[in-house]
């Protein structure tokens, strides 16, 4: 699905990522994780656009994005959420998914700003997937509500509903578990297989090892920058260079 080859971003100097290369299978999970500064996030920056690399290439199902724009990317069916929410606070909940639902409509400014019928069609189907989108990850009863005004575990998840709006064939996850608590860290693996069985492609970038672990069919180690490893989660936990630089000695044991 996702193919990253002898991937390097360079910011003034700064070796961000150095010849990096793997591949997500299709309909997998897969996780990328290693230490604060590993490169995880401009990684993902890269795959969905918002960076150019310097050298490299990312391919998705085979096709080349180098050059292309973020939206252009989002149309062939990369999706995203981020370390933090970035919901708009006084919109509702319906309102923030409905905004990532746009992203894919069909309709162009002047079928919008004229009310044709075909916008109008276009409305009614923006409005009856983000509602979908919105029971699918367990929030169809505060549709009506500002996303401001929900606890922060319940945004992240209407974060997950926004990115699905899009129709996603690869979804990013940037640290979702992050803020959750034990029982809303449940609900979040149980949603991310969820996602995983209506033939999304997943790639995780998380610090809850024990999460990954749960989740992940396949996981790639980054450190400073570079890839130290890569392996099925087992591998990867007896990987002796992976546990001196991320898991620590206790998690050899």
């Amino acid at each position: 699905m996702l193919a990253v080859d002898h991937l390097t971003q360079i910011f003034g100097g700064v070796v961000a990522l150095d010849d990096v290369s793997f591949e997500v299978a299709e309909h997998s999970i897969t996780a990328l994780v290693g230490p604060n500064g590993a490169g995880k996030t401009t990684l993902f920056n890269i795959v969905a656009g918002a960076y150019a690399p310097t050298a490299g290439t990312v391919r998705l199902a085979g096709r080349p994005l180098n050059g292309l724009p973020a939206h252009a990317r989002v149309e062939l069916g990369i999706g995203r959420t981020f370390q933090n929410a970035l919901l708009f606070d006084k919109m509702t909940l319906l309102e923030n998914v409905m905004v990532g639902r746009h992203a894919r409509s069909g309709q162009g400014m002047i079928a919008s700003a004229l009310r044709l019928p075909a916008m109008r069609q276009e409305e009614e189907r923006i409005f009856l997937e983000a509602m979908r989108c919105l029971n699918l990850v367990g929030l169809g009863m505060h549709a009506r509500t500002p996303a401001g005004s929900l606890p922060f575990g319940q945004q992240r998840l209407a974060a997950i509903a926004r990115a699905l709006a899009t129709e996603p064939r690869l979804l990013l996850m940037d640290e979702p578990a992050a803020g959750l608590n034990t029982l809303e860290r449940q609900g979040l693996a149980d949603l991310i297989r969820t996602i995983q069985e209506m033939g999304i492609t997943v790639l995780l970038v998380e610090h809850d090892m024990r999460l990954v672990m749960q989740l992940a069919g396949w996981v790639v180690v980054l450190d400073h920058g570079r890839k130290l490893a890569e392996g099925t989660g087992d591998q990867i936990r007896k990987n002796r260079q992976v546990i001196a630089a991320y898991l620590g000695a206790e998690a050899g044991s």
